[in-house]
């Protein structure tokens, strides 16, 4: 059921979309988004439990299947079977994060990051440009850590960067097929990738400080954000990338200073500090 308050150009009725990483987190976010506001919307995951029960929920409309972003048989497989006529909308939002130091991170675990976000990435856009038609659209989900480096997350950092490139390479090669390829790229989301797979902080006030915003994100905001991109209000963007990260990427704020506060405890305010 679309929502009665949307207007008519972010409607999406009609239109088919897939969402890779559905299962969780901005991709489960999106995949409803699209959803509700009228497109049959296939869910992909290599989590296919959690993909499944999500599309149970959304009911007629929307459907489920096994999807390893890394394997290319995979996606040729996907588009045939449940895209025989096209798609009209990709949200590539599938990704994986692991946080080492360059002197300790392994081979096996930069490669195996890059395959999933970087691999996965040009395979999802290949199939892309296969697969949508004139008017369609598609996203990818990079990141902050794609526009601004941070220590110890190097392979997803690196993986985050190219998948902005090969974004912006898709945008201009499928422009004059009239199919517009941009990126979002969130800042600190209340999800598991950032709770759970090294994003979490030492000291979560100061990092939280050092929003502008004050707060974590929610998966919803990024969703709404995509939801822009994909639909005809933003007919003549493409080739770009949507920070969505509360103010970060703009520059550093300049703390507020307590009249009553030495200079002594000033100092010793904490800074964010990343495990």
């Amino acid at each position: 059921m679309t929502d009665a308050r949307l207007p008519a150009t972010a409607v999406l009725d009609g239109r088919t979309a897939l969402v890779t990483g559905a299962a969780s987190g901005i991709g489960a976010a999106t995949a409803r988004l699209l959803h509700a506001r009228g497109a049959t919307v296939v869910l992909g995951d290599i989590d296919v439990d959690g993909a499944g029960a999500l599309a149970a929920a959304l009911g007629d409309g929307a459907s489920a299947v096994r999807l390893d972003v890394a394997d290319e048989a995979a996606w040729d497989q996907l588009v045939a079977r449940w895209a025989p006529d096209g798609l009209d909308v990709l949200v590539h939002s599938a990704g994986i994060a692991q946080r080492a130091e360059l002197a300790s991170a392994t081979l096996d675990d930069f490669r195996r990051i890059v395959d999933v976000n970087l691999v996965g990435t040009f395979l999802a856009l290949r199939a892309a440009a296969r697969a949508v038609g004139r008017g369609g659209a598609v996203v990818t989900v990079s990141s902050l850590r794609g526009v601004l480096a941070t220590t110890g997350l190097g392979a997803y950092g690196a993986s985050k960067f190219g998948v902005r490139a090969l974004t912006r390479v898709a945008a201009l090669e499928l422009a004059e097929r009239g199919v517009r390829c941009n990126s979002v790229c969130p800042g600190s989301i209340a999800t598991d990738i950032s709770s759970s797979k090294g994003f979490d902080v030492v000291d979560v006030d100061a990092y939280l400080r050092s929003i502008p915003m004050q707060r974590q994100g929610h998966p919803d905001e990024v969703a709404r954000a995509i939801g822009f991109l994909v639909g005809d209000d933003a007919s003549y963007v493409t080739g770009t990338d949507l920070l969505v990260d509360g103010g970060t990427a703009a520059g550093r704020t300049t703390p507020r200073l307590d009249r009553d506060e030495t200079p002594d405890q000033r100092a010793d305010r904490p800074t964010p500090t990343m495990r």
